[in-house]
């Protein structure tokens, strides 16, 4: 039952085109030169909010976890070369969020 949990979550981190065109242009991103380094942000988010609300959990019905979720990854491309101590607030108060509706 273990292995099922596994592959489900894994088909949840699975980035399509669409996400990654939608974080192009919020951050207003021309070409393709960085999608690799953009779908790894946004694997690593999704996974990032899923561990922090409930790893069992379907959290992909919700806006709040595609919000929190872009919201990460495009803080994570931005701020590559700092070191960061603290998750944006607004993404701790989306998975603040998620856990009140699982």
């Amino acid at each position: 039952m273990e292995a099922k949990a596994d592959q489900t979550n894994t088909n949840h981190n699975e980035i399509g085109q669409s996400e990654i065109d939608n974080f192009k242009e919020a951050l207003y991103i021309d070409g393709n030169d960085e999608d690799k380094l953009i779908r790894d942000y946004l694997t690593s988010a999704k996974q990032y909010v899923q561990n922090a609300v409930s790893v069992d959990a379907d959290l992909t019905k919700y806006q709040q976890y595609d919000f929190a979720v872009q919201m990460l990854a495009q803080f994570w491309y931005q701020n590559r070369g700092i070191d960061m101590k603290q998750t944006p607030y607004q993404v701790v108060s989306m998975i603040q969020q998620l856990r009140g509706l699982i």
